[in-house]
């Protein structure tokens, strides 16, 4: 499936399926667990600029591609002594204009976060002692923009293909994902939310998992 430049996905569950889904996937990347978000993708959109590929609202934490040949750019805030401040990690491993798997994990116990293009660790980041990933009301996330469009700020649209997400609540290795990918068994992974974006309407992605964690198209007003 093609995410368009200009007409951003929202994944955002407690909102907009009516109740019936389960998992607390808003909540997985608030600390309390490890987790994993992993998706395959292809870059359509190309430029210098930053295109985000996704991300999480209102505590912000997301990813970006800049430059000609698609460096990422990893954004999250942390809460440290009270304030919460934003980094920006930028990874110099280009992804070029193939498919990749990329991978961002959060290891609670020992307060670690790892990025991965396809089976290489690109990013490592120890948090400091006392620092926390921060913590927002009712967290949602947005996938190939910045932001909603009717804000009409730091949007940064992106175009890409994607035919894989899988969210867990688990430190998931490289082996697990790509097996999961392969064969859509997520059992005893803690997975709350995996989409092929095949199983879709017009306005609406699957959840493989039956959490009903579905992901929506923004219409436009």
């Amino acid at each position: 499936m093609i995410i368009e430049s200009g007409q951003p996905w929202l994944l955002w569950p407690d909102t907009v399926s009516y109740g019936i889904n389960k998992g607390n996937i808003g909540e997985v990347f608030e600390g309390g667990n490890d987790f994993t978000l992993n998706m395959r993708v292809k870059i359509l959109t190309k430029g210098p600029q930053k295109r985000t590929l996704f991300a999480k609202l209102p505590n912000y934490m997301g990813l970006d591609v800049e430059k000609d040949n698609n460096n990422l750019l990893f954004i999250c805030n942390f809460l440290e002594n009270g304030e919460v401040n934003a980094e920006y990690l930028f990874i110099n491993h280009e992804l070029g204009w193939d498919w990749n798997f990329i991978t961002i994990r959060y290891h609670q116990s020992f307060n670690y976060i790892d990025i991965l293009i396809n089976d290489i660790v690109v990013l490592e980041k120890k948090l400091k002692e006392g620092q926390k990933l921060s913590v927002g009301k009712d967290p949602h996330m947005l996938f190939g923009s910045g932001n909603f469009p009717h804000n009409n700020f730091n949007l940064n649209y992106c175009e890409f293909e994607i035919d894989h997400l899988v969210i867990a609540k688990n430190y998931l290795s490289y082996k697990e994902i790509k097996s999961i990918y392969e064969t859509k068994d997520v059992n005893e992974k803690d997975v709350v939310g995996l989409y092929d974006f095949n199983e879709k309407s017009e306005f609406k992605i699957y959840d493989f998992t039956g959490n009903c964690n579905f992901i929506h198209k923004i219409i436009k007003q």
